[in-house]
């Protein structure tokens, strides 16, 4: 089964909506509330505009239907500038092979965009500590372990493990 990402349009909200459960933003602070969702959606609508942040459905190439979002944005590591990478899979779809495609993609496009000149050569991702799948896609995709950070997010402490690509 194939996999394709296509970029965010208004049709996607259903995805964020989709995605705001206890199981899939144990992660990430807590669901969140439906105005939160609406602004979200729209932040991935104008980030193409903006270029920040530049998101994707993932679809698989048999259906219409979107399993999930990845995308990237610009962000900082290290005292330097750098892109960032994200996604969910809804969970219906998880354990088929669409996060490794659809972050795979993403890398693909992220590495092309950086590469055309004027952004970072270094894509980022940083899941949870206790986010196991999420840590061992980066594992599988050749992301580099740079050990851990404390953040914050939505007002949650949370540790992250830090992994990151160089395209140059």
């Amino acid at each position: 089964m194939g996999y394709r990402i296509r970029r965010w349009t208004d049709a996607d909200l259903p995805v964020l909506v989709d995605a705001n459960v206890p199981e899939m933003m144990e992660h990430l602070a807590g669901p969140e509330t439906p105005a939160r969702v609406r602004r979200r959606h729209e932040q991935y609508i104008r980030g193409w505009d903006s270029g920040r942040p530049h998101m994707f459905t993932v679809r698989r190439d048999d259906a219409p239907v979107a399993v999930g979002s990845v995308g990237w944005w610009e962000s900082e590591w290290d005292g330097a500038p750098c892109l960032e990478a994200g996604w969910m899979i809804l969970p219906r779809f998880q354990r088929q092979g669409a996060a490794t495609a659809g972050v795979r993609l993403v890398v693909d496009e992220a590495r092309r965009s950086a590469l055309a000149g004027g952004l970072p050569t270094v894509l980022m991702a940083c899941p949870n500590v206790d986010n196991v799948a999420s840590n061992a896609l980066c594992r599988t995709l050749g992301f580099i372990d740079r050990g851990t950070m404390e953040d914050e997010y939505r007002g949650v402490p949370m540790t992250l493990k830090v992994w990151t690509l160089d395209f140059a």
